[in-house]
């Protein structure tokens, strides 16, 4: 029997400067990301975190991302309390549920593809900025109940709030998502409470900066979540409305998504 001709070796000197340049995106497409200094990003979802839920609180009395606080409004609206906020109950299980759902959805996805890889980052970044754009394109054509001034908040006929709601929520969870992709579970994003806790609790509280990087992190997520608290009480409190907190956050993910294509590879 014959034997069956060997493949050619490509010659790599003649492929053309597109393909080598096409593969080499592919690469880098791919290539898992070096997590060190990624501590940045997750205290910047702290400060997003505390920029959304408090424009929220504001317009629709939920939040987006502490469901916690979420858990007891719901358990308030079985006694149909607090009685000035009748449908309370209702925007707090939309955010609850659209929060466990985006975790899901983020979380599966991501491990499906390898979390830490740079493409994989970069969409789940676009996504959660596109998630925001939409709720904020809603409510800057105010088409979506967002003031003082709206009856509608107590309950109108078409609950057009649970929209935005259920949109920034999903895209809490992804940011919530990444945080843990990335390994630092000390920085949570969207609570506080197992924060303060291991905060106070900890041996080396006292410790120098160097010698307790993770107490360190603790402490900065919980001052960028406040910083974030006060600069979106002051936004809904402008003339740009909680719309500008929303597009702030919008803009900063959507810088945050590029970063991460020139984020150094492991």
């Amino acid at each position: 029997m014959e034997k069956s001709a060997e493949a050619p070796i490509p010659d790599l000197e003649a492929t053309s400067p597109d393909l080598r340049k096409e593969s080499s995106l592919k690469r880098g497409w791919k290539q898992e990301l070096n997590p060190s200094h990624a501590d940045l990003v997750c205290l910047l979802l702290c400060f997003l975190t505390g920029l959304c839920d408090s424009s929220a609180y504001n317009a629709w009395s939920c939040f987006l991302g502490m469901q916690t606080g979420n858990t007891i409004f719901l358990g308030l609206g079985a006694s149909n309390q607090p009685t000035s906020k009748p449908w309370g109950w209702l925007k707090s299980l939309v955010s609850i549920t659209s929060f466990f759902t985006g975790a899901m959805v983020f979380s599966i996805s991501m491990r499906t593809v390898g979390s830490l890889r740079r493409g994989t980052l970069f969409i789940s970044f676009l996504v959660q900025t596109i998630l925001i754009i939409i709720a904020v394109a809603l409510i800057q054509a105010d088409l979506i109940p967002h003031s003082s001034n709206d009856s509608s908040l107590d309950g109108g006929p078409l609950f057009l709030e649970l929209i935005p709601i259920a949109l920034l929520a999903c895209q809490s969870a992804g940011g919530m998502t990444c945080s843990r992709a990335l390994g630092y579970n000390e920085i949570p994003t969207v609570v506080l409470t197992s924060v303060y806790f291991d905060i106070a609790s900890d041996p080396k509280i006292i410790e120098k900066p160097t010698a307790n990087v993770k107490r360190n992190r603790r402490i900065g997520g919980v001052v960028f979540l406040l910083i974030g608290a006060i600069a979106g009480g002051w936004l809904s409190r402008s003339s740009g409305g909680m719309e500008s907190a929303l597009w702030i956050a919008a803009g900063l993910k959507f810088i945050t998504a590029f970063g991460w294509l020139f984020w150094k590879a492991k």
